[in-house]
């Protein structure tokens, strides 16, 4: 039996058999309707949507994301193999990563979104499962799970009153590219701690100063803290997802942190969203990141899902 991977090059060239798939998987899939949505805003497209074919009949499928504007998608959503032998299912699944990996010229990472209490369940733990074996057979061998949260203003627990005595003003891209620098020395962030490794703390401030510039938002909601004596002591961008307002990065100087001064930057970028009228802001942070958890729960956020994350 011979297995094929294509891409739908065309609005009407194998779309359909595309969006014919479902799962009763306990993770989270992309329906019709959403993928229909968001291809109207060119955040999924024919190009980046990838179908698995055995002898002709389709057996799996693969969707990429990207930005409306991006030339190459930035993450793969979903994946849904319709076979039921487990060493199929792993290739089919990793077959479709490499082959669509091979056409955009870049690997990017696999995000699959859980229930808060994944672990508990043994269908998600099976599902997720499979899923670890395909994206290391396909190159992303690095896991990471990832606690997503939301905030509004109407939670129980009011976000935290700044009162560490700091003020806070913005600053240039040099600044923040120095700052990007400095928090990187005794990071918790696997992808930090990861892109470090790979890039050192110079190359990696410079990979996060251009990411998070290219996000929505406006750059004028990034601020640096200062404490009374004038010294800097951490940073927080207020930006935004393609969905909600967001607070994307905190950020303590080595020689700052266990002092509360997570809560005063976190207080800053919810008072930045809650003064322009956000609904909602949202964030995730590595389960294994203790410190970063606690300090949303103090703020008042709720965990909304768990995130994991299969990256190269």
């Amino acid at each position: 039996m011979t297995v094929t991977f294509s891409a739908c090059s065309a609005p009407g060239d194998g779309l359909e058999a595309v969006l014919a798939f479902t799962t009763d998987e306990p993770v989270a899939w992309i329906g019709a309707d959403r993928y229909r949505q968001e291809s109207a805003a060119h955040n999924y497209r024919p190009e980046w949507s990838w179908l698995a074919a055995r002898d002709g009949q389709p057996v799996g499928r693969a969707l990429w994301w990207g930005g409306a504007d991006a030339s190459i998608p930035s993450t793969l959503d979903d994946v849904v193999v319709a076979v039921s032998d487990p060493e199929e299912r792993v290739a089919i699944a990793s077959g479709l990563i490499t082959a669509g990996a091979e056409s955009f010229g870049t690997l990017p990472e696999w995000i699959v979104d859980v229930a808060v209490d994944w672990e508990s369940d043994p269908r998600a733990v099976a599902a997720v499962g499979w899923r670890a074996d395909a994206a290391r057979a396909a190159g992303l061998t690095r896991l990471t799970e990832r606690v997503s949260v939301a905030w509004t203003p109407a939670s129980d627990v009011p976000s935290p009153a700044a009162s560490s005595g700091l003020t806070f003003r913005g600053g240039t891209d040099d600044e923040f590219l120095d700052l990007f620098r400095r928090v990187t020395v005794g990071s918790l962030d696997a992808h930090t701690q990861a892109t470090v490794a790979q890039l050192g703390p110079s190359g990696t401030a410079a990979d996060d100063l251009a990411f998070y510039r290219s996000l929505p938002g406006s750059r004028d909601d990034w601020r640096i803290a200062v404490d009374p004596d004038g010294l800097t002591v951490g940073f927080v961008l207020a930006t935004r997802t393609a969905y909600d307002a967001a607070i994307s990065y905190i950020g303590v100087l080595p020689q700052h942190r266990g002092r509360g001064v997570v809560d005063a930057l976190l207080a800053e970028g919810l008072r930045v969203h809650d003064a322009a009228g956000e609904p909602r802001v949202v964030a995730t942070t590595d389960a294994a990141n203790t410190p970063m958890r606690r300090a949303f729960e103090r703020a008042g956020f709720t965990v909304t899902k768990r995130r994991i994350v299969f990256d190269s």
